[in-house]
């Protein structure tokens, strides 16, 4: 097997595991793929998030109001294609990931909201206290601005289950050796300051700020007296190790010159191990299927999931002994289905193949397939139907044939289910769809996808004319006032025009006010740009009612290029 520095970005160790969307031969390594993201961003309850900005390589693409999103291919590094997503009012994210070469990659984001944890005065510093135990101490002067700052921070438990969601990167740090590996975290915690006009600001050259992090109970006993500190590189998808803390009583405390989000890690060189699980035997894989490795020297865990081809891969500590469990999804209770213990490796393995033979009879297998296809007949090519069963929603994208088949596991044994397909490249929908399925399955043959909608998003930039006619809206409270804040957005597929604007509007009130926020085909906007734009809000409601006005106004992009817009917009709110 090749020997190879760097493996596979996703981390088995203590976060999460990204898997590419076809099955990857270990050698077979291609330096560089040709790859399409897909998936889904979504809050903290599991929310869709409508309106984020979602970039691998030069394609953007902005999530709809299912937080659906779907980039064109691109060609990035194999092993370090890289995914960022941001959203105004939401910490940034990026994650490197392992692809094949005509791939289509899914995955799943979690974004933070930015909380405001606190306030404290540039000159005379001050101590914020963050939920969750961190704690933030300011010396006097040791922010680089003026007046009132405000802090806003999130800390990130280790044991939560949802750490591998919401966590920037995967784990895969740089030491200051130079060397790259994968860390057991402690503990991690995400620090944005702003000024009273809202632009982000920094600690002072020459200054630091003490961080008390509080360890887990259940890590107090393997906890270091002394442990290496790592901040984030959003750029690099990395954990860079900068500075140290020291273990006082049940925390770890530390002092930082800048921020992002900073981690208490301890720091392991790495192996490269892969494997397959099937049901029944080596010829129906398991898709879906929850991998969770524990080592069994310190109880450190790590989480992934299987592929469509039921494959599994990643980075996993060097000369660890560890336990390997095959799990169903959580929606269907986290059942344990397969146990084995592994390793411990000093090089890369591929494992036997995993059968499982003891599936629970009331979770059963079920495949929902169809085809989208337009008014006239036609394929659609660039689209996905959204499928509801049992409660949960799944998202199935078509290939150059209209073709969908979902492949999952039927969690509350239901026996129909309910279809919606959207043709991304001309903005239409089809009627819902009802199924029955049948000897675990549901052929929803031909469906068109061919309803207008009466909702829009019509703008005029520079002279030239678009209307979206598959908008969301959102109305809801402002973290930064007392009163309510308006999001209004649409997107194309192909993401040449697109369009998303937010505006604080008292509460909830028709009337006139300047945009917070402004994104349009990809142009970069500032805050302070944005409120060069003007709407009148003409009506607004209560949740499945139309919020309707105007907008227009000339603002200039980072780059120095003078734009004007105007436009109209009739769109249900969706919340």
């Amino acid at each position: 097997m090749k020997n190879r520095k760097i493996l596979l970005p996703v981390v088995l160790l203590l976060s999460t595991l990204w898997f590419a969307c076809r099955d990857q031969e270990t050698d077979n390594y291609q330096p560089t793929a040709d790859v399409a993201f897909a998936g889904r961003v979504i809050d903290e309850a599991g929310q869709p998030i409508e309106g984020a900005q979602v970039r691998a390589g030069n394609e953007l693409s902005i999530t709809d109001a299912n937080g659906v999103f779907r980039t064109n291919f691109v060609s990035l590094p194999s092993r370090d294609a890289k995914l960022f997503v941001n959203k105004i009012g939401y910490f940034d994210f990026s994650r490197a990931f392992i692809v094949n070469d005509n791939a289509l990659q899914t995955v799943t984001v979690q974004l933070l909201r930015k909380e405001l944890a606190g306030t404290i005065s540039a000159s005379a510093g001050g101590v914020v206290n963050v939920p969750g135990g961190v704690t933030l101490n300011f010396p006097a002067g040791s922010v680089n601005a003026q007046g009132q700052i405000r802090v806003f921070a999130r800390y990130l438990d280790p044991s939560s289950s949802d750490l591998p969601l919401q966590m920037p990167g995967d784990l895969r740090a740089l030491n200051t050796g130079g060397e790259e590996g994968v860390l057991a975290t402690f503990g991690m915690v995400g620090v944005e300051l702003t000024d009273q006009s809202g632009q982000t600001v920094q600690i002072a050259s020459g200054s630091e700020v003490e961080i008390t992090m509080p360890i887990p109970a259940d890590k107090l006993g393997v906890a270091p007296a002394s442990i290496a500190l790592w901040y984030y590189d959003l750029d690099e998808a990395r954990w860079v190790e900068e500075g140290s803390a020291e273990k006082v009583g049940n925390q770890y405390v530390g002092k930082v010159k800048h921020f992002s989000f900073w981690n208490c890690d301890a720091f392991s060189a790495t192996v490269y191990m892969d494997g397959k699980v099937f049901l029944g035997d080596d010829q129906h894989p398991i898709a879906g299927a929850v991998i969770r490795l524990t080592v069994l020297s310190n109880g450190f865990q790590g989480y992934g999931y299987t592929d469509a081809f039921g494959w599994f891969g990643g980075a996993v500590p060097k000369d660890f002994a560890m336990k390997l469990e095959v799990l169903i999804p959580d929606q269907c209770g986290g059942q344990v289905i397969h146990t084995q213990d592994i390793g411990p490796f000093q090089n890369d393995v591929t494992l036997p193949p995993i059968i499982i033979t003891n599936l629970p009879p009331q979770l059963p297998i079920v495949t929902v397939s169809g085809i989208l296809a337009d008014c006239n007949g036609q394929p659609v090519t660039y689209g996905y139907a959204k499928i509801e069963l049992g409660g949960q929603v799944h998202t199935a994208f078509v290939n150059l044939n209209g073709e969908f088949e979902l492949n999952t596991i039927n969690c509350g044994n239901s026996n129909s289910g309910t279809a919606i397909g959207y043709d991304l490249t001309n903005f239409l929908e089809s009627a819902p769809q009802d199924f029955d399925i049948v000897s675990g399955a549901a052929n929803l043959g031909i469906v068109p996808v061919c309803n207008a909608l009466s909702e829009y998003i019509q703008y005029t930039l520079d002279g030239q004319s678009v209307t979206q006619i598959d908008p969301s809206g959102y109305i809801y409270p402002d973290s930064f006032s007392t009163g309510t804040r308006v999001s209004l957005s649409a997107f194309d597929s192909l993401q040449l025009k697109s369009i998303y604007m937010s505006f604080a509007n008292g509460n909830n009130q028709p009337g006139t006010y300047t945009l917070n926020e402004l994104y349009v085909n990809n142009l970069s906007v500032s805050l302070a740009q944005a409120a060069n734009v003007t709407t009148i809000l003409t009506a607004t409601g209560n949740v499945g009612e139309l919020i309707i006005g105007t907008f227009s106004g000339t603002f200039t992009e980072v780059n120095g290029t003078s734009h004007t817009i105007t436009g109209s917009y009739r769109v249900i709110r969706d919340q």
